[in-house]
Order: structure tokens, then sequence, then C-alpha cells
């Protein structure tokens, strides 16, 4: 018997599969760890850092897909909850302004492409165009801009550390 996935989880699941998705799983940049639709965990790379893992999961909310951008939140896999504000990504300037946990108490990344967080930016549109959420590249367009925070100099480890 043949199961039909509603059309956002199909379309999620075929750009889980898609070249560019899998060309970061290749090269280290992120991996999927679970789906339970509508929300999957895919754990980004860090670079060492004292004390920091070498990784940060994120719990996406995906409802939607690719029409609606999605939501994510730093994860704790370990304990399936949402991964305290101590633990969150820390840096010097840019790093710290995107991971708050005070931000909408820590349900979102305060980034131009989260779903929860472009609510009330009305000129994100305008100063971070290609920041946004863009359909046609999916999930892609949220991880490499996770991807690319946790792999700048100013990312220092543990912001609690």
């Amino acid at each position: 018997m043949n199961v039909t996935l509603p059309p956002d989880r199909a379309m999620f699941e075929a750009d889980l599969a898609a070249p560019d998705f899998r060309r970061g799983e290749i090269e280290g940049c992120w991996r999927h760890v679970v789906t339970a639709w509508p929300r999957a965990i895919i754990a980004v790379s860090a670079p060492p850092r004292a004390g920091a893992p070498n990784e940060y999961a994120f719990r996406f909310e995906c409802s939607g897909y690719r029409q609606n951008p999605v939501t994510a939140q730093p994860w704790d896999v370990a304990a399936n909850a949402p991964l305290p504000g101590n633990r969150w990504p820390g840096g010097t300037s840019i790093v710290p302004s995107v991971f708050r946990p005070d931000w909408k108490q820590g349900h979102c990344l305060y980034l131009p492409c989260d779903r929860i967080s472009i609510a009330g930016h009305d000129a994100w549109p305008a100063q971070y165009p290609s920041r946004l959420w863009q359909p046609a590249r999916g999930i892609i367009c949220y991880l490499e801009q996770v991807y690319e925070l946790l792999n700048q100099s100013d990312y220092t480890g543990l912001r609690g550390a």
C-alpha cells in the first residue's frame, strides 16, 4: 500500500535528498538527525572552541514548507528539549545578535529567513534581501546562514563559557 505524504512533507523529503543538502552533509556542514513531521532536527557543524560542541542541533518547524518559511530553535537532542540559553552559540558581536535566547523566549533565531522573526520587521526585506526565506531553495537558505554564522571568527563557543 502506498502512503501519500502531505505536499509540504513530500517537498521537505525531496529537499533532504537533493544535491545541495547532500553536498552539505558530505562536506560536513550539517546532518539530518530525525524528522517527526512537521518538525525536523538538523545539526550544523561548528569549528573547535574550548568546551564547545562540534555541532549544534536545531529543531525546525516546517509546516507549510516551502511556501512558508521555517522556524528553528537550538535543540538538545539527548534531552529532546530546547537547548538551555547558556549552551547556545556565543560570539563577540554578530553571533550573539542572532542566537538570542531572550528573543521570543528562545523559540527562534533572530534571522530574516525565520518565520517567527520576520514578523514585525517590515524593513528587513529591503535591508537584507539575500537573508530572506527563498522558497525555491528551501531549507538550504536557512542552513547556509546558520553554518556561515557558526564558522566565522566572531563565533567564540558556548554563550555561557
